[in-house]
């Protein structure tokens, strides 16, 4: 499938699939100077797009499927992506007290306010 195929089924810019193409996370082979995107690619496409949704960076992104590449299945892919998750859950454990702290004080500021009503 070529390009327009490939945006209308993932529902993806040119912009974002270009981008994916220059980070070497997308792949597609070319057939007369046009991108020829298959199933595959999709694949590919969906997965990144879970693993950003998941909060993990282009970089990260770019060592999972490197790792999968390399090592698709083995107990040192495994333990990688693990990793990767263990550091993934801190960041957001980090955030979530961060947004508590921020919730907190809000709750304060509220209940100050209405006090002086």
């Amino acid at each position: 499938m070529f390009l327009k195929t490939f945006l209308t089924k993932t529902e993806a810019t040119k912009d974002t699939v270009r981008f994916y193409i220059e980070q070497g996370l997308l792949t597609p082979s070319k057939k007369a100077g046009k991108y020829n995107f298959t199933d595959q690619t999709v694949d590919d496409y969906q997965e990144i797009i879970a693993l950003k949704k998941m909060g993990l960076s282009i970089t990260i992104i770019k060592i999972i499927k490197k790792m999968h590449d390399e090592h698709c299945g083995t107990s040192e892919q495994r333990q990688q992506n693990i990793a990767i998750i263990d550091e993934a859950l801190d960041a957001v454990a980090t955030e979530l007290a961060v947004l508590d702290d921020r919730k907190q004080s809000l709750i304060a500021v509220k209940a100050q306010l209405e006090t002086t009503i």
